[in-house]
């Protein structure tokens, strides 16, 4: 069954809401988990991970290391569609942002996926 497009959005002409590839759907949901804070979910406490808390930490390879097994551990437990996990960064200091590009393959179709995600220093 497909899902709906978030933000809602309606198909051209056709008066229907949009649904989402399967790709798609993975892409958002990965996005989802890893910018909603754990415990922000009032009824699922345990969703999401806890990145903000690197925000001003110094982005030596130790935090990335702990950033790259907190983003994987979440992705693991909250989105059984992907596997093969890995996480790359691209550091940009001046810019206040760290890019966790995330590589993931989809389970059913194989399809290998890279789909960078920002964080931004509060």
């Amino acid at each position: 069954m497909a899902a709906m497009a978030f933000p809602c959005r309606l198909e051209s002409g056709l008066g229907r809401f949009r649904l989402l590839s399967e790709l798609e759907e993975i892409k958002q949901s990965v996005h989802l988990i890893l910018t909603t804070r754990r415990g922000e979910r009032p009824f699922r406490p345990k969703f999401g991970v806890n990145l903000d808390q690197y925000a001003f930490e110094l982005m030596d390879t130790t935090t990335c290391n702990l950033i790259r097994q907190e983003v994987i551990a979440a992705l693991q437990m909250w989105e059984p569609r992907i596997w093969n996990i890995r996480a790359e960064f691209d550091r940009q200091p001046e810019n206040g942002q760290l890019i966790v590009n995330v590589f993931y393959e989809v389970r059913r179709s194989g399809i290998a996926v890279s789909q960078p995600v920002v964080l931004q220093a509060a």
